[in-house]
Order: structure tokens, then C-alpha cells, then sequence
């Protein structure tokens, strides 16, 4: 029976933590429309076609946006980031209301997206959008 050496051995590691990594970001569709009705009963704006495939390739770490906060740090498992997966949604965490410290959905929208958006500007980088119509335009 042969064993592998080292460089072997990393090479193999390497191939498999790509392969792991591509198998979590192409499963992920490039455009994600957010479209809660089930907690947006009356919206007053229409949904938002959100460009993830974009985002992927500009935003430096999944949980930049994704969260999951316990004692003011992020504990996210990256590995639960998969298409499908209902409690990777926002508002599997946030309700329609402000309710036990955590913000509103749509705050919680707003914050995140625009929030990013504003210090993009101000660091004087290409911002995504900032006002209402942007993202939610006239039907």
C-alpha cells in the first residue's frame, strides 16, 4: 500500500477546499428576487430583483451580509448558505415588527443594503443604489 507525501497530501486539500467552496457559491442563483408577501401583506412598493451573483463577486465574505448574531458576534456556518434553505432568509429572524431587539424586516433590509451602499460612497467607491426607486421601481 503507497502513502502520500506532503505536497500530495496539500495539493489534495487544496483541490477539495475549492471544490467545496464552488459547490456552495454555484448554488446560488445570480438574481434573487425579495418578494416576502407572506409577511408584506399590502406592500407599497414592488418587490426588489437583487443582483446576488454581483454581489458575490464584489463583497468580500458571505456574512458581510449574511448574520446570524449571538452575544454581539457573528456565528453564521457558512455551510448552511444554500439555495432553498429557510432559515438563511431574513425573515427567518426578523419579523414584520420590532420584537425582541431585533430590528423589523424591512429595517433590516434597509439597514444592511443601504447602509453598505452610503459607506461605499463615502469611500468613494461605485455605490449600489440608495433611493427607493432604485430598488423598488413603479410598476
Amino acid at each position: 500500500m503507497k502513502t502520500i507525501g506532503r505536497t500530495e497530501f496539500l495539493g489534495i486539500l487544496i483541490i477539495g477546499i475549492i471544490s467545496f467552496t464552488m459547490s456552495i457559491v454555484s448554488a446560488q442563483p445570480d438574481e434573487i428576487i425579495i418578494n416576502d408577501s407572506r409577511i408584506f401583506k399590502h406592500p407599497q412598493r414592488t418587490p426588489v430583483r437583487f443582483p446576488h451573483g454581483l454581489h458575490m463577486g464584489t463583497v468580500p465574505s458571505c456574512k458581510d451580509c449574511h448574520h446570524v448574531y449571538r452575544d454581539g458576534k457573528n456565528v453564521l456556518d457558512e455551510s448552511e448558505l444554500t439555495e432553498g434553505n429557510p432559515k438563511i432568509l431574513c425573515s427567518s429572524c426578523h419579523a414584520l415588527n420590532k420584537a425582541d431587539g431585533r430590528l423589523g424586516l424591512m429595517d433590516a433590509f434597509h439597514i444592511q443594503c443601504i447602509g453598505c451602499h452610503r459607506e461605499l460612497a463615502l469611500k468613494g467607491k461605485k455605490p449600489g443604489p440608495r433611493l427607493c426607486g432604485q430598488c423598488h421601481p413603479w410598476r
